[in-house]
């Protein structure tokens, strides 16, 4: 009875000071000196979001499949007048691939203290349409490569008991949209990940290791203009410099999860799930997912 109450108290305890920090969030904690690792930096997101932690001191690595997009942001931010910066070529799907670039990273740059999985690919199509390369594609680099990452940069933020690790999942871990089935399948399982590890890491009352999970809403980037498909005039487009911003600071004021726009994914999540199927088949049509034809 008495550890019945406690827990109750605690988890009282608990949820008033998350509310407090929803509301009013930690102050921004420096990165000047921080190593950042971002993941599909050659464009978009990942760019923006390199240049946002190079302007404010940060060592950042950028990562990218794509070698020409990955040293442009370099050069951009070489131009910029910020000298610490790094590209590695990698498919991040690839798990040797991973270990064999992390191990070099952490040799020639020194061990990674924050890590920022943004790497994407999206197929827009209805779900029988999709190839099994296609599926087994977003599977790959937007699940695995989470596991991947971590799995080589966790041992080095361990043994200092000191890191940040940032997962970009989607607005699409929140709402599942038609004809984007293995892809929000995929950010559903990116949001189990982090969840997951959150509570290893917490095993460790002395824990400092942190995680933060994003949900972009929908992004004006090459990711999107690539899907195949149309929404509703009604939901907003973000630009990848605000989304970049909102990552960054997230992170810098160590939010566990957050959303792009702020509170979305509260009001979402707790509509979704307090609503029958049919209100929820509703807010889909609202949304007015639609392909383009096929050129």
């Amino acid at each position: 009875m008495i550890a019945t109450l406690l827990f109750i108290l605690k988890a009282l305890l608990a949820m008033t000071k998350a509310l407090y920090r929803y509301i009013i969030p930690k102050s921004k904690k420096s990165v000047n000196g921080e190593t950042v690792l971002v993941t599909g930096a050659g464009d978009g997101i990942g760019k923006e979001v390199a240049l946002i932690y190079a302007s404010a001191g940060a060592t950042v690595v950028c990562i990218d499949i794509n070698a020409e997009a990955n040293e442009e942001t370099i050069r951009t931010i070489a131009n910029l007048g910020y000298a610490k910066a790094y590209a590695y070529t990698c498919d991040v799907s690839d798990y040797q691939q991973v270990v064999f670039i992390i191990n070099k990273i952490e040799q020639e740059v020194g061990n990674v203290t924050i890590l920022v999985n943004n790497a994407g690919i999206l197929f827009g199509n209805p779900f029988c349409e999709l190839s099994a390369t296609e599926i087994e594609k977003m599977i790959q680099v937007n699940l695995m490569s989470h596991f991947w990452t971590v799995k080589a940069i966790l041992p080095s933020m361990l043994k200092n008991n000191y890191g940040h690790i940032v997962s970009v999942a989607s607005i699409f871990t929140i709402i599942s949209m038609p004809y984007f089935v293995p892809y929000s399948a995929s950010k559903f399982a990116v949001q189990g990940f982090i969840d997951g590890l959150q509570n290893e890491l917490a095993l460790n009352k002395n824990n400092k290791i942190r995680t933060t999970l994003i949900h972009p809403c929908i992004t004006n980037t090459a990711l999107r203009r690539g899907a195949n498909a149309t929404f509703s005039s009604l939901i907003p487009v973000f630009n990848p410099k605000d989304v970049a911003a909102g990552i960054v600071n997230a992170q810098r004021r160590d939010m566990v999860e957050a959303a792009i726009p702020w509170g979305l994914h509260l009001t979402l999540r707790s509509f979704l799930r307090l609503c029958p199927a049919e209100v929820v088949q509703l807010a889909y049509e609202y949304f007015q997912v639609k392909l383009n034809p096929h050129k």
